[in-house]
């Protein structure tokens, strides 16, 4: 291996996300058209004598750096996709990406470092990789390629789509998110009681590639977060109406976001100055991996 292999890891956002029924093995049936960002963790792996971990960057603080945090637990899935002893390695992360925020940020440094153990490890088929970032989570099979693609089942089946037309993304960051945020919110979908069928993802994913605005996009996740999330609704009322566009939820939250017109970037990321969140402008980005 040499010194030490280095790659981005995007952030993403979920054009649509419709949560169907409760599966038997406690997981969703999900259907979503996912798509990669520009804003991107900085991640960097290299051998070590143990394993261990180092977080910097500019959202640094909450980012665990023992067994939990994802990047590590998917050096141990791939050794087990390939029959092999986890070997020690050193992980940095530069957090650009806000953590537990709806945009993957967990997920794409785990996907990454299995694209970076696959440059070490010449065993790492495809395949081996797939389930690899499948033991890990639900995102980690979609960030493997990024772009932009069609996920469902609960996100292992992946079906890559023509790359959507370059748009520019602005992202608004609340300052507190939950505690056990995903689960939360997928127990007030299930009070809830409505189950959504992936019609609206589908017709979105034979439509691409096209210009988009937030007022195409759905997300379930929309019916209940802005009672389980503080704050959120009156951010989101004061997005909508200082900028005049639809703002719609990232993922299961808290963050925010609105996509269109690069051109518009500049005026929407003004609009939003003064309130209580994080403004990050960025844009659509194609896929890093695909061969």
């Amino acid at each position: 291996m040499p010194e030490e292999l280095s790659a981005l890891a995007p952030a993403k956002i979920n054009l649509t996300l419709e949560v169907g029924a409760s599966r038997s093995d406690g997981y969703h049936e999900l259907a979503s058209v996912l798509q990669t960002l520009a804003l991107a963790d900085e991640v960097t792996l290299r051998p070590a004598s143990t394993p261990s971990m180092e977080v910097a960057g500019p959202f640094a603080a909450g980012t665990p750096v023992d067994g939990t945090n994802l990047a590590r637990r998917a050096v141990d899935a791939l050794a087990g996709a390939l029959g092999r002893e986890p070997e020690p390695f050193h992980i940095r992360i530069v957090k650009h990406i806000p953590p537990a925020g709806g945009l993957g940020g967990g997920a794409s440094d785990a996907a990454t470092v299995l694209r970076l153990l696959a440059r070490h490890w010449p065993d790492a088929r495809e395949e081996a990789l797939a389930a690899a970032a499948a033991a890990v989570g639900s995102d980690e099979p979609f960030l493997l390629a990024g772009g932009t693609a069609l996920v469902e089942g609960r996100g292992e089946r992946v079906t890559p789509l023509p790359d959507l037309p370059q748009h520019g993304v602005v992202l608004f960051i609340p300052p507190d998110t939950l505690p056990n945020k995903t689960a939360t919110l997928f127990a007030a979908l299930d009070r809830d009681g409505q189950v959504d069928e992936p019609a609206v993802s589908r017709s979105l994913a034979g439509r691409l590639p096209v210009q988009v605005t937030g007022a195409d996009l759905y997300n379930s996740f929309e019916r209940v977060a802005f009672d389980c999330f503080p704050g959120l609704a009156e951010l989101w009322e004061r997005l909508e109406a200082r900028t005049g566009e639809a703002i719609r939820l990232a993922g299961a939250g808290p963050t925010l976001f609105w996509i269109g017109p690069g051109e518009a970037v500049e005026r929407v990321t003004t609009a939003a100055e003064g309130l209580e969140c994080a403004v990050i402008p960025t844009m659509t980005a194609g896929s890093l991996w695909r061969r």
